[in-house]
Protein backbone atom coordinates (compact mmCIF):
# COMPACT_ATOMS: atom_id res chain seq x y z
CA UNK A 1 0.00 0.00 0.00
CA UNK A 2 1.32 3.41 -1.02
CA UNK A 3 0.34 7.04 -1.07
CA UNK A 4 0.86 8.46 -4.88
CA UNK A 5 -1.09 11.32 -4.99
CA UNK A 6 -2.61 13.76 -2.70
CA UNK A 7 -5.16 16.94 -3.18
CA UNK A 8 -6.82 19.37 -1.15
CA UNK A 9 -9.12 22.06 -1.23
CA UNK A 10 -9.71 24.56 1.35
CA UNK A 11 -8.80 22.63 4.07
CA UNK A 12 -7.43 24.47 7.20
CA UNK A 13 -5.13 26.72 5.56
CA UNK A 14 -4.79 25.29 2.13
CA UNK A 15 -6.95 26.55 -0.65
CA UNK A 16 -5.73 24.18 -3.20
CA UNK A 17 -2.72 22.09 -3.39
CA UNK A 18 -1.63 18.87 -5.29
CA UNK A 19 1.17 16.80 -4.00
CA UNK A 20 3.16 13.58 -6.03
CA UNK A 21 4.87 10.98 -3.16
CA UNK A 22 7.99 8.93 -3.67
CA UNK A 23 7.22 5.65 -2.76
CA UNK A 24 9.94 5.70 -0.09
CA UNK A 25 10.88 8.95 1.63
CA UNK A 26 8.87 12.17 1.75
CA UNK A 27 10.25 14.91 3.56
CA UNK A 28 8.00 18.29 3.60
CA UNK A 29 9.27 21.02 4.91
CA UNK A 30 8.30 25.20 5.12
CA UNK A 31 6.96 27.64 7.15
CA UNK A 32 5.19 27.28 9.99
CA UNK A 33 1.60 27.38 9.45
CA UNK A 34 2.26 26.42 5.75
CA UNK A 35 0.39 23.27 6.30
CA UNK A 36 2.81 20.32 6.62
CA UNK A 37 1.07 19.15 9.77
CA UNK A 38 -2.69 18.84 7.73
CA UNK A 39 -0.70 17.33 4.45
CA UNK A 40 -0.23 14.12 7.15
CA UNK A 41 -3.35 14.47 8.60
CA UNK A 42 -5.18 14.28 5.29
CA UNK A 43 -3.29 11.49 4.07
CA UNK A 44 -4.04 9.90 7.89
CA UNK A 45 -7.81 10.50 7.39
CA UNK A 46 -7.92 8.86 4.00
CA UNK A 47 -7.49 5.61 5.99
CA UNK A 48 -10.43 6.63 8.80
CA UNK A 49 -13.86 6.74 9.37
CA UNK A 50 -16.04 8.34 11.85
CA UNK A 51 -15.93 12.24 13.59
CA UNK A 52 -12.88 13.57 14.05
CA UNK A 53 -12.38 17.33 15.71
CA UNK A 54 -8.64 16.83 13.58
CA UNK A 55 -9.65 18.20 10.25
CA UNK A 56 -11.41 21.20 9.85
CA UNK A 57 -12.36 23.29 6.77
CA UNK A 58 -11.27 26.52 6.02
CA UNK A 59 -13.39 28.98 7.27
CA UNK A 60 -15.41 32.19 4.75
CA UNK A 61 -15.67 34.48 7.07
CA UNK A 62 -16.81 37.40 4.81
CA UNK A 63 -19.93 35.39 3.73
CA UNK A 64 -20.33 33.92 7.41
CA UNK A 65 -20.75 30.23 6.10
CA UNK A 66 -18.08 27.21 6.01
CA UNK A 67 -15.77 26.31 2.91
CA UNK A 68 -16.54 22.09 2.36
CA UNK A 69 -13.31 20.96 2.66
CA UNK A 70 -12.11 18.47 -0.14
CA UNK A 71 -9.73 15.73 0.17
CA UNK A 72 -8.64 13.32 -2.92
CA UNK A 73 -5.71 10.62 -2.13
CA UNK A 74 -4.65 8.12 -5.26
CA UNK A 75 -3.73 4.82 -3.80
CA UNK A 76 -1.59 1.87 -5.04
CA UNK A 77 -2.17 -1.57 -3.69
CA UNK A 78 0.23 -3.66 -5.62
CA UNK A 79 -0.39 -2.67 -8.80
CA UNK A 80 -3.56 -1.82 -7.96
CA UNK A 81 -4.88 2.01 -8.02
CA UNK A 82 -7.62 3.74 -6.38
CA UNK A 83 -8.82 7.33 -5.12
CA UNK A 84 -10.21 8.13 -1.64
CA UNK A 85 -12.30 11.18 -1.60
CA UNK A 86 -13.08 12.73 1.89
CA UNK A 87 -15.73 15.76 2.76
CA UNK A 88 -14.64 17.97 5.68
CA UNK A 89 -17.49 19.94 6.28
CA UNK A 90 -17.37 21.94 9.36
CA UNK A 91 -14.30 24.73 11.06
CA UNK A 92 -15.92 25.68 14.09
CA UNK A 93 -13.99 23.75 17.15
CA UNK A 94 -16.53 22.77 18.97
CA UNK A 95 -18.12 21.20 16.18
CA UNK A 96 -16.85 17.66 14.39
CA UNK A 97 -16.42 16.21 10.50
CA UNK A 98 -17.46 12.49 9.50
CA UNK A 99 -14.92 11.94 6.79
CA UNK A 100 -15.24 8.21 5.75
CA UNK A 101 -12.26 7.13 3.92
CA UNK A 102 -10.67 3.45 3.44
CA UNK A 103 -10.62 2.27 6.80
CA UNK A 104 -10.82 -1.15 5.86
CA UNK A 105 -6.66 -0.95 5.12
CA UNK A 106 -6.36 1.36 8.61
CA UNK A 107 -3.48 -1.14 9.41
CA UNK A 108 -1.59 -0.10 6.99
CA UNK A 109 -1.05 3.75 8.37
CA UNK A 110 0.68 4.50 11.10
CA UNK A 111 0.68 7.99 12.31
CA UNK A 112 3.45 9.23 15.02
CA UNK A 113 2.55 12.73 16.15
CA UNK A 114 5.33 15.00 18.29
CA UNK A 115 4.80 13.00 21.56
CA UNK A 116 7.58 11.12 21.35
CA UNK A 117 9.45 10.69 24.48
CA UNK A 118 8.42 8.35 27.54
CA UNK A 119 9.37 8.09 31.44
CA UNK A 120 10.24 5.04 33.68
CA UNK A 121 7.27 2.71 33.57
CA UNK A 122 7.40 -0.47 35.98
CA UNK A 123 6.14 -3.83 34.80
CA UNK A 124 4.52 -5.90 37.38
CA UNK A 125 4.36 -8.61 34.87
CA UNK A 126 5.43 -9.73 31.49
CA UNK A 127 1.52 -8.76 29.72
CA UNK A 128 0.13 -11.01 26.23
CA UNK A 129 -0.41 -8.90 23.09
CA UNK A 130 -2.98 -6.71 22.93
CA UNK A 131 -5.69 -8.12 19.72
CA UNK A 132 -5.74 -4.26 17.17
CA UNK A 133 -9.58 -4.60 16.66
CA UNK A 134 -10.98 -2.46 13.73
CA UNK A 135 -11.96 0.82 16.10
CA UNK A 136 -8.60 0.50 17.78
CA UNK A 137 -6.65 0.94 13.90
CA UNK A 138 -9.33 3.95 13.13
CA UNK A 139 -8.53 5.23 16.70
CA UNK A 140 -4.69 4.69 16.03
CA UNK A 141 -5.03 6.96 12.57
CA UNK A 142 -6.74 9.49 14.05
CA UNK A 143 -4.70 10.02 17.44
CA UNK A 144 -1.57 8.41 16.57
CA UNK A 145 0.29 5.11 17.46
CA UNK A 146 0.90 5.05 22.06
CA UNK A 147 4.83 4.37 23.12
CA UNK A 148 3.04 3.18 26.22
CA UNK A 149 3.35 -0.33 25.32
CA UNK A 150 6.24 -0.88 23.29
CA UNK A 151 8.25 -1.33 26.57
CA UNK A 152 5.61 -4.51 27.47
CA UNK A 153 6.37 -5.50 24.21
CA UNK A 154 9.79 -5.66 23.75
CA UNK A 155 9.98 -7.71 27.22
CA UNK A 156 7.11 -10.26 25.88
CA UNK A 157 9.46 -10.96 23.07
CA UNK A 158 12.68 -11.14 25.24
CA UNK A 159 11.14 -13.70 27.33
CA UNK A 160 9.78 -15.71 25.09
CA UNK A 161 12.16 -15.81 22.53
CA UNK A 162 14.43 -18.25 24.97
CA UNK A 163 11.27 -20.92 24.87
CA UNK A 164 11.32 -23.54 22.31
CA UNK A 165 8.36 -22.48 20.04
CA UNK A 166 6.93 -20.08 22.01
CA UNK A 167 7.36 -17.85 19.38
CA UNK A 168 7.38 -18.10 15.27
CA UNK A 169 10.05 -17.84 13.01
CA UNK A 170 8.35 -14.22 12.12
CA UNK A 171 8.40 -13.00 15.46
CA UNK A 172 12.42 -14.22 16.47
CA UNK A 173 13.37 -12.10 13.16
CA UNK A 174 11.21 -8.88 14.50
CA UNK A 175 12.82 -8.81 17.65
CA UNK A 176 16.53 -9.35 16.44
CA UNK A 177 15.73 -6.33 14.13
CA UNK A 178 14.53 -4.07 17.36
CA UNK A 179 17.43 -5.54 18.86
CA UNK A 180 19.42 -3.90 16.76
CA UNK A 181 17.77 -0.66 16.57
CA UNK A 182 19.64 0.40 20.08
CA UNK A 183 22.82 0.17 17.91
CA UNK A 184 21.56 1.91 14.62
CA UNK A 185 22.45 5.78 15.30
CA UNK A 186 25.28 5.22 18.00
CA UNK A 187 27.15 1.77 17.70
CA UNK A 188 28.68 2.53 21.02
CA UNK A 189 25.41 1.42 22.48
CA UNK A 190 23.72 -1.86 22.19
CA UNK A 191 20.99 -3.36 23.67
CA UNK A 192 22.58 -5.44 27.21
CA UNK A 193 19.73 -7.81 28.79
CA UNK A 194 16.46 -7.60 30.15
CA UNK A 195 16.35 -7.87 34.23
CA UNK A 196 14.45 -10.75 35.24
CA UNK A 197 13.24 -9.03 38.96
CA UNK A 198 12.49 -5.64 37.65
CA UNK A 199 11.60 -6.48 33.91
CA UNK A 200 13.80 -3.05 33.06
CA UNK A 201 15.17 -2.93 29.60
CA UNK A 202 19.21 -2.57 29.93
CA UNK A 203 21.12 -1.02 27.40
CA UNK A 204 25.12 -1.00 27.33
CA UNK A 205 26.63 2.49 26.72
CA UNK A 206 30.10 4.08 26.61
CA UNK A 207 29.12 5.09 30.77
CA UNK A 208 28.05 1.98 31.34
CA UNK A 209 24.48 -0.28 31.59
CA UNK A 210 21.78 1.92 31.81
CA UNK A 211 17.73 1.46 31.96
CA UNK A 212 16.45 2.52 28.40
CA UNK A 213 14.09 5.32 29.56
CA UNK A 214 17.27 7.24 31.39
CA UNK A 215 18.08 7.40 27.79
CA UNK A 216 18.46 10.86 26.08
CA UNK A 217 15.66 12.29 24.88
CA UNK A 218 16.88 12.19 21.69
CA UNK A 219 17.72 8.40 21.71
CA UNK A 220 14.21 7.87 23.35
CA UNK A 221 12.46 9.60 20.70
CA UNK A 222 14.27 7.49 18.11
CA UNK A 223 13.40 4.28 19.87
CA UNK A 224 9.62 5.11 19.60
CA UNK A 225 9.45 5.47 15.67
CA UNK A 226 11.89 2.55 15.28
CA UNK A 227 10.61 0.61 18.17
CA UNK A 228 7.17 1.61 18.08
CA UNK A 229 7.29 1.09 14.18
CA UNK A 230 8.12 -2.81 14.61
CA UNK A 231 5.62 -3.32 17.51
CA UNK A 232 2.65 -2.11 15.98
CA UNK A 233 4.00 -3.80 12.27
CA UNK A 234 4.08 -7.12 14.19
CA UNK A 235 0.57 -6.79 15.71
CA UNK A 236 -1.03 -5.44 12.80
CA UNK A 237 0.56 -8.60 10.11
CA UNK A 238 0.98 -11.45 12.52
CA UNK A 239 2.65 -13.89 9.95
CA UNK A 240 5.16 -11.32 7.80
CA UNK A 241 8.19 -10.05 9.08
CA UNK A 242 8.33 -6.45 9.37
CA UNK A 243 11.26 -5.96 6.63
CA UNK A 244 8.54 -7.48 4.20
CA UNK A 245 5.47 -5.53 5.29
CA UNK A 246 4.57 -2.45 2.31
CA UNK A 247 3.09 0.35 4.48
CA UNK A 248 2.89 3.99 5.10
CA UNK A 249 4.23 6.02 7.79
CA UNK A 250 3.43 9.31 8.92
CA UNK A 251 5.69 11.20 11.47
CA UNK A 252 5.30 14.69 12.30
CA UNK A 253 8.81 16.61 13.19
CA UNK A 254 11.10 13.68 12.32
CA UNK A 255 13.89 15.82 13.79
CA UNK A 256 12.56 16.15 16.98
CA UNK A 257 14.48 15.80 20.17
CA UNK A 258 17.75 14.79 17.91
CA UNK A 259 21.01 16.70 17.27
CA UNK A 260 22.12 17.84 14.40
CA UNK A 261 24.66 14.74 13.79
CA UNK A 262 21.32 12.46 14.25
CA UNK A 263 19.16 14.73 11.89
CA UNK A 264 20.96 13.96 9.23
CA UNK A 265 21.16 10.08 9.70
CA UNK A 266 17.24 9.75 10.77
CA UNK A 267 15.95 9.21 7.77
CA UNK A 268 18.30 6.94 6.46
CA UNK A 269 17.73 4.57 9.31
CA UNK A 270 14.39 4.58 8.74
CA UNK A 271 14.85 3.45 5.20
CA UNK A 272 17.27 0.91 5.76
CA UNK A 273 15.22 -0.79 8.89
CA UNK A 274 11.67 -0.75 6.65
CA UNK A 275 12.91 -1.44 3.01
CA UNK A 276 9.50 -1.64 1.79
CA UNK A 277 7.61 1.05 4.12
CA UNK A 278 7.03 4.66 2.24
CA UNK A 279 7.65 7.11 4.97
CA UNK A 280 5.68 10.85 4.69
CA UNK A 281 7.51 12.91 7.00
CA UNK A 282 7.39 16.68 8.31
CA UNK A 283 11.16 18.93 8.90
CA UNK A 284 12.31 22.17 10.16
CA UNK A 285 15.99 20.83 10.17
CA UNK A 286 18.10 21.71 7.37
CA UNK A 287 20.31 18.94 8.61
CA UNK A 288 17.72 16.15 7.63
CA UNK A 289 17.02 18.05 4.19
CA UNK A 290 20.80 18.20 3.26
CA UNK A 291 20.76 14.18 3.37
CA UNK A 292 18.05 13.29 1.53
CA UNK A 293 17.87 12.13 -2.24
CA UNK A 294 16.54 15.45 -4.54
CA UNK A 295 13.05 13.14 -5.31
CA UNK A 296 12.32 12.81 -1.66
CA UNK A 297 11.79 16.76 -0.75
CA UNK A 298 8.64 18.32 -1.48
CA UNK A 299 9.01 22.17 -0.09
CA UNK A 300 6.20 24.03 0.54
CA UNK A 301 5.49 27.98 0.03
CA UNK A 302 2.72 30.32 0.29
CA UNK A 303 2.22 32.67 -2.94
CA UNK A 304 -0.70 34.68 -3.58
CA UNK A 305 -2.59 33.22 -0.12
CA UNK A 306 -1.73 29.68 -2.46
CA UNK A 307 0.12 26.55 -0.64
CA UNK A 308 2.54 24.77 -3.42
CA UNK A 309 5.26 22.91 -4.03
CA UNK A 310 8.53 24.90 -4.20
CA UNK A 311 10.63 24.70 -7.72
CA UNK A 312 13.93 23.40 -5.99
CA UNK A 313 16.93 22.48 -9.70
CA UNK A 314 17.33 19.24 -10.89
CA UNK A 315 20.36 17.93 -9.07
CA UNK A 316 22.04 14.15 -9.30
CA UNK A 317 23.14 14.14 -5.14
CA UNK A 318 20.48 16.48 -4.03
CA UNK A 319 21.35 19.32 -1.47
CA UNK A 320 24.42 16.80 -0.35
CA UNK A 321 26.76 19.48 -1.77
CA UNK A 322 24.84 22.24 -0.14
CA UNK A 323 25.64 24.36 3.22
CA UNK A 324 23.11 24.70 5.99
CA UNK A 325 22.67 28.15 4.59
CA UNK A 326 21.68 27.91 1.65
CA UNK A 327 19.46 24.90 1.97
CA UNK A 328 17.95 27.21 4.46
CA UNK A 329 17.27 30.36 1.48
CA UNK A 330 17.07 28.12 -1.41
CA UNK A 331 14.94 24.88 -0.60
CA UNK A 332 13.09 25.91 3.19
CA UNK A 333 12.79 29.51 1.98
CA UNK A 334 14.50 31.34 5.25
CA UNK A 335 14.86 35.09 3.86
CA UNK A 336 18.30 35.36 5.92
CA UNK A 337 20.18 33.20 8.05
CA UNK A 338 21.93 35.94 9.72
CA UNK A 339 21.00 37.60 13.00
CA UNK A 340 18.97 41.32 13.65
CA UNK A 341 21.98 42.33 15.39
CA UNK A 342 24.64 41.16 12.65
CA UNK A 343 22.80 43.01 10.29
CA UNK A 344 22.14 46.31 11.78
CA UNK A 345 25.93 46.77 12.40
CA UNK A 346 27.02 45.84 8.96
CA UNK A 347 24.50 48.13 8.07
CA UNK A 348 25.82 50.75 10.07
CA UNK A 349 29.71 49.54 9.13
CA UNK A 350 28.59 49.65 5.34
CA UNK A 351 27.25 53.12 5.37
CA UNK A 352 30.19 54.42 7.50
CA UNK A 353 32.07 53.20 5.38
CA UNK A 354 30.45 54.51 1.89
CA UNK A 355 30.58 58.35 3.77
CA UNK A 356 34.31 57.99 4.66
CA UNK A 357 33.68 58.37 8.62
CA UNK A 358 36.74 56.50 10.06
CA UNK A 359 34.58 56.92 13.56
CA UNK A 360 31.31 55.78 12.75
CA UNK A 361 32.94 52.70 10.98
CA UNK A 362 34.99 51.47 13.77
CA UNK A 363 32.41 51.40 15.96
CA UNK A 364 30.58 49.05 14.07
CA UNK A 365 33.56 47.49 13.22
CA UNK A 366 34.44 47.12 17.14
CA UNK A 367 31.17 45.61 17.48
CA UNK A 368 30.77 43.19 14.88
CA UNK A 369 34.58 41.89 15.44
CA UNK A 370 33.93 40.00 18.82
CA UNK A 371 30.27 38.72 17.54
CA UNK A 372 32.05 36.99 14.78
CA UNK A 373 32.96 33.28 14.33
CA UNK A 374 37.21 33.29 15.22
CA UNK A 375 37.67 31.56 11.80
CA UNK A 376 35.54 33.83 10.11
CA UNK A 377 37.27 35.50 6.50
CA UNK A 378 34.65 38.55 6.79
CA UNK A 379 36.69 40.03 9.56
CA UNK A 380 39.94 40.44 7.21
CA UNK A 381 38.13 42.48 4.25
CA UNK A 382 36.35 43.95 7.17
CA UNK A 383 39.70 45.50 8.65
CA UNK A 384 40.85 46.14 4.89
CA UNK A 385 37.65 48.54 4.30
CA UNK A 386 38.59 49.93 7.89
CA UNK A 387 41.72 50.67 6.45
CA UNK A 388 40.71 52.28 3.83
CA UNK A 389 38.53 54.61 5.16
CA UNK A 390 39.36 58.35 4.94
CA UNK A 391 42.66 57.53 3.06
CA UNK A 392 42.38 59.72 -0.05
CA UNK A 393 42.86 58.47 -3.89
CA UNK A 394 44.89 60.30 -6.62
CA UNK A 395 43.10 59.38 -10.07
Amino acid sequence: MKIQTLAVKDVAGIKNLHLRFDERMNILCGPNGIGKTTVLECCAHSFSAGATSVLKSRARVEEGADLKGMIETGLKDGETPSVVRLQVNCHEPLRQSEPFGNHEKAGYILSLKTGRLFSYQALDAVKKDTEKSSHDLIENVKNGISSNDIKSWFVNRDLYSTKDKAMSAEQLANFELAKRCFSKLNEAFTFSHVDAGSLDIFVKTPGGLIVHEYLSSGFKSCLVMLLGIIKELELRFKHTKVEEIEAIVLIDEIELHLHPDWQGKIAGVLTEVFPKIQFIVTTHSAHVIQSAERSQIIALESKDGFVSPRELPETPHGFKGWTVDEVLTDVMGMGDTRTDFFNSRMSAFERAVDADNIEGATAAFNELDPALHPRNPLRKILKLQLAGVGVSHDD
